[in-house]
């Protein structure tokens, strides 16, 4: 019987978050990552609608699917929360729609935004961080892939991990309700 917990997810998360803290520079940096004033341009939201749409379209191209390809949330076969029940359903949904977005794009995006100062590294540091975010979704790793393209830009191109984060809970909010398979 499939189960979840929220347990090992908040320990080891805590641990990264620990260690991030225990370094000035990282804590410094991550402070400026963590831009909310790009919520105030018109242009962050065309940037999100802009790239919602590309890893639509993506997801229907890598796993050919057509518009109308939607799952029952919690009687499909491709159901993950199928067998959930209470509070594993809602830890599981809290997971996905707001713990992982923020820590998976505080673990993939932040870091390697080091290297984005120039061009060139950018792209270097793009592709290692969205090869990374591709291991780390096992399931579908070109999509994953695509996923961490496509996150990272939105990332270079407001300079705040936040329009990131709202188009990655976005995005799984849709996976979740739309496809129900994170």
């Amino acid at each position: 019987m499939q189960s979840f917990s929220l347990f090992w997810t908040i320990i080891i998360y805590g641990s990264v978050i620990c260690l991030i803290c225990l370094f000035p520079r990282s804590r410094k940096f991550y402070r400026r990552a963590f831009d909310f004033n790009v919520l105030k341009e018109p242009k962050t939201y065309q940037f999100i609608i802009i790239a919602f749409l590309a890893i639509f379209i993506a997801n229907l191209v890598i796993f050919n699917r057509s518009l109308s390809s939607t799952f029952d949330l919690l009687t499909s076969d491709f159901s993950l929360t199928a067998l959930l029940k209470g509070m594993e359903l809602f830890q599981f949904i809290l997971y996905i729609v707001i713990i992982a977005p923020i820590m998976e794009e505080m673990l993939f995006r932040i870091p390697l935004s080091i290297l984005m100062n120039k061009k060139t590294y950018f792209i270097i540091g793009l592709l290692i961080s969205s090869v990374l975010f591709a291991f780390l979704h096992p399931d579908y790793p070109l999509f994953g892939f695509t996923l961490g393209v496509t996150l990272g830009i939105i990332f270079k191109l407001s300079n705040s991990i936040v329009p990131a984060i709202l188009l990655h809970i976005i995005w799984n909010v849709f996976s979740l309700f739309y496809y129900n398979y994170i």
